[in-house]
């Protein structure tokens, strides 16, 4: 029951995600800027269908990795796995929980990498679509950015505090 909510919670980021990018490509111009120097400036171009394309495929890619390779962790040897008190968490009477922990707290992380990709996606749009020259806001990636490694950071927190609870 505990999987419910992080199962909700990504496929919601996906329909906004797949939504989202889908409804911008109209707006994006032929020739997107897609990669940026430190102020901001386009250095780097790729067509529309190009841009749009990857994006999904790394919005849609990445998270996946991230569940199938914690769905999977129980296929591959113990010490492989790097957890506080491992071997105490991954004996034969408490493996299945912490693996079914594990794979719980994948899905909440790749919630965060939809979200992380779609505020990305944003990004270059609003650089292509705000003015005659594309320019990356730099606020609005250290807002995206900031806002993912703190996700990150809390995410890290909360999974190492649980596992290093010994009940």
């Amino acid at each position: 029951m505990k999987l419910i909510a992080p199962l909700v919670l990504l496929a919601i980021c996906y329909v906004l995600f797949f939504s989202y990018v889908s409804a911008s490509y109209d707006a994006l111009p032929a020739k997107v800027a897609s990669h940026f120097d430190l102020e901001g400036r386009p250095n780097g171009w790729m067509s529309r269908d190009t841009c749009v394309g990857f994006t999904m495929g790394l919005g849609f890619l990445m998270p996946a990795f991230i569940v199938t390779t914690m769905a999977s962790a129980g296929r591959i040897p113990v010490s492989f796995i790097n957890l506080p008190h491992r071997d105490y968490w991954l004996v034969a009477e408490r493996r299945q929980a912490a693996l079914a922990t594990l794979f719980r707290y994948s899905l909440w992380f790749a919630s965060a990498n939809v979200l992380f990709v779609t505020g990305i996606h944003w990004l270059i749009v609003e650089a292509n679509t705000s003015g005659r020259v594309p320019h990356l806001s730099g606020t609005g990636l250290a807002l995206v950015v900031g806002g993912f490694l703190a996700v990150t950071g809390i995410w890290c927190g909360l999974l190492v505090r649980h596992f290093s609870k010994i009940t």
